[in-house]
């Protein structure tokens, strides 16, 4: 072989395995962690905790110390104060306002994670529609294979006279209608793809996105009562809810605090010079915040209201949850259900249907609508299963955010 062909043959070799180069197959558990990897919403969330944590830990810090230079000129000498003054924290409050800052900030963080859950179950969803639509094409792939079969041997009994023009061509039209769907199909599959290349780093490549999992229809779902149970462990929000009511608590007790007296203390260098003295020593000043108009009123009734306002919100969310997961478990069972028994009491018995057409259009009992028609109630069957495996699968995902749990990587 001489020098050329090789260099064509090495790169028709490279030209067939740039698809496989291009494929991406994911699991939805690798999805989910490449979002969270990727997307900036996730870093997004992230800084809004940081955020929220800066502003209110700033209220937890002491107050900055004063320096102070004074100088006193009279007539018997000239005195020079050098002094610092600090406010005291003896009234215990800033230690509250730093615990409020931590509970606030958990709430915060559980606030992100019920944000993520939900951009979490988008995303699911999303992957289940690409599981449906890689699905729904192998099958008219299949389909149209099968057809193709049917053609040629069609095809050769007219051709050799013993075949009927007329069982040709309605053939071949039934073929050219699956290769229509099958392109449908293909744009279903490209709009998937599109939609869940959103969910990763802008500008990545939607083209060659897989879904490596398939279908399933035969989940095993738990017992209503302890999903009911496990939901208010698990939801963020409610965890979010929960932790606000404890910060607000310590809120209102670090503002009672505020009825109390403050104190702040100077102390520095004092110097004195005049005609007959040049010394000097120190100056010490103790001083009392007496709170007589401003005794933490207000940021006391601001604590007492925002603690009942959350207590309220938490009993709303709570009949909430119960009917998001009531209402999540009965269709996630219904649908789980009525996929399995379509599957056994259709699917399974659609393929002796196709076995007997095909014996009785062989043995000249059918016509070839008889032997096309059973093709399509199997095409059909096998699609309404896909749709309905989909369709528990969504369920699932709904149910699973519904009670708070979360596909980890």
């Amino acid at each position: 072989m001489c020098r050329w062909q090789r260099i064509i043959l090495a790169a028709g070799i490279s030209a067939l395995a740039v698809p496989n180069l291009h494929a991406q197959k994911l699991t939805e558990k690798q999805a989910l962690f490449r979002m969270r990897e990727e997307h900036p919403k996730a870093q997004v969330l992230d800084l809004e905790v940081h955020e929220f944590e800066a502003n209110v830990r700033e209220r937890s810090l002491l107050t900055n110390p004063t320096v102070n230079y004074s100088r006193e000129n009279t007539a018997l000498g000239v005195d020079n104060f050098f002094t610092v003054t600090q406010e005291l924290p003896i009234r215990g409050h800033l230690g509250l306002l730093d615990k409020a800052a931590g509970q606030a900030t958990t709430a915060a963080r559980a606030r992100t994670v019920a944000d993520m859950l939900t951009f979490e179950t988008s995303l699911r969803l999303a992957f289940t529609d690409l599981q449906l639509a890689q699905e729904n094409f192998d099958l008219l792939k299949s389909r149209l294979a099968e057809l193709s079969r049917l053609v040629d041997v069609l095809r050769t009994r007219e051709e050799e006279g013993e075949g009927s023009r007329f069982d040709l061509l309605r053939a071949e039209r039934e073929v050219a209608n699956i290769k229509a769907d099958m392109e449908t199909a293909k744009i279903n599959r490209l709009r998937a793809q599109m939609y869940l290349a959103s969910y990763f780093a802008p500008g990545s490549d939607p083209t060659g996105l897989e879904a490596a999992d398939w279908l399933i229809d035969n989940f095993a779902i738990p017992n209503l009562d302890m999903l009911l149970a496990n939901a208010l462990i698990n939801r963020p929000d409610y965890r979010a809810l929960t932790l606000g009511h404890a910060r607000w608590e310590t809120e209102w007790r670090a503002a009672k605090r505020l009825r109390l007296p403050g104190a702040s203390l100077s102390a520095g260098l004092k110097r004195t010079r005049s005609s007959a003295i040049n010394d000097s020593g120190y100056a010490l000043t103790a001083s009392v915040t007496v709170p007589l108009f401003n005794r933490g009123q207000a940021q006391v009734a601001r604590a007492a209201a925002a603690r009942t306002r959350v207590s309220t919100e938490q009993l709303l969310l709570r009949t909430r949850i119960e009917s998001e997961v009531r209402e999540a478990h009965a269709v996630a069972s219904r649908y789980t259900a009525l996929a399995l028994r379509y599957r056994t009491e259709s699917v399974e018995l659609v393929n002796e249907l196709v076995s007997i057409a095909t014996t009785a259009y062989e043995e000249g009992e059918y016509g070839i609508l008889e032997l096309l028609d059973a093709h399509s109630v199997k095409l059909e069957t096998e699609q309404r299963l896909q749709e309905l495996s989909a369709a528990a699968c969504r369920a699932l995902i709904h149910l699973d955010q519904a009670i708070g749990r979360r596909r980890m990587p």
